[in-house]
């Protein structure tokens, strides 16, 4: 299999996938991780490049001999960063999702899973949200760009003939064999453990009403390992729970959670990992 961003998630699909005896080549542009970071894959047997998914000659290297599945993972997903940086955001995850589809279309890809989000749905979805809920207003550019990647690699999945997956993840937490070492980088439930265990406040925009998926990394590795591939478009949503913010924050300082999100999302996976066992630790 060929994995497309080898970061935190990208690392974890890979470790998983080398335990159960797959072929593994990762590939990264090194925006956001160190080449050597990956050593401990690489000694593993996991093949790694360098390449941009921007680059239609690298994608063109890369899919010289396709792979059986091609896992698209790369992506600019901070908001901040998205703010900051709009340019290498929109190149990034606009121009090159089309630049993986009409790669994976010219060589023959049979099966492609895209990495989305539970952004795709809005702020605020209400109630039993699965896969068929439509998507809502967005707020930044990061999360923009995932119904723009879901729609264009629906489009090209139609035309050019491989099976698409789109994969929609919440929250990803729990350690990877790739960590992001900026605090800025870290997600919601990672920052509020870390900052709990050093005693210092935890922040709650609106009183931490907002409703999140969460999903701890090995989980999501796995649902992505495992999502099976029919002949079409399919889409799911990756989340074991659905919580609010201020029950994250209720549960990193050993509280016991309102429980009361706003929507739950659901899912066709099953999950080892619970959010209150990994905050309890």
């Amino acid at each position: 299999m060929l994995i497309l961003g080898a970061g935190y998630l990208g690392a974890a699909l890979a470790e998983l996938a080398l335990s159960e005896g797959h072929s593994v080549t990762l590939a990264d542009n090194w925006y956001a991780v160190k080449r050597d970071q990956l050593a401990p894959l690489e000694s593993r047997g996991a093949a790694v490049e360098t390449a941009d998914i921007r680059d239609a000659g690298d994608l063109g290297r890369l899919l010289d001999q396709p792979p059986d599945r091609l896992h698209l993972l790369a992506a600019q997903s901070s908001r901040p960063i998205s703010e900051r940086d709009p340019e290498y955001t929109e190149q990034t995850n606009l121009v090159g999702v089309r630049r993986v589809a009409e790669a994976a279309a010219a060589a023959g890809v049979p099966s492609l899973v895209y990495a989305s989000s539970l952004n795709v749905y809005g702020p605020a979805p209400r109630g039993e949200v699965g896969a068929e809920h439509p998507y809502g207003p967005q707020g930044d550019l990061a999360h923009l760009s995932k119904v723009y990647g879901e729609l264009c690699l629906a489009m090209y999945a139609q035309q050019g003939g491989f099976a698409l997956v789109n994969l929609r993840l919440g929250i990803v937490y729990g350690p990877s064999p790739v960590e992001h070492t900026d605090p800025g980088r870290q997600t919601v439930v990672d920052k509020f453990r870390r900052m709990a265990k050093a005693g210092e406040p935890l922040p709650l925009d609106d009183g931490g009403k907002a409703t999140i998926g969460v999903v701890h990394v090995e989980d999501a590795a796995r649902a992505l390992l495992e999502a099976p591939s029919h002949p079409a478009v399919t889409a799911a949503n990756v989340a074991a729970e659905s919580v609010t913010v201020a029950d994250v924050a209720a549960l990193a300082r050993g509280e016991e959670p309102s429980g009361d999100p706003a929507c739950t999302f659901e899912t066709p996976f099953e999950y080892r990992h619970r959010l209150a066992d990994y905050l309890a630790r």
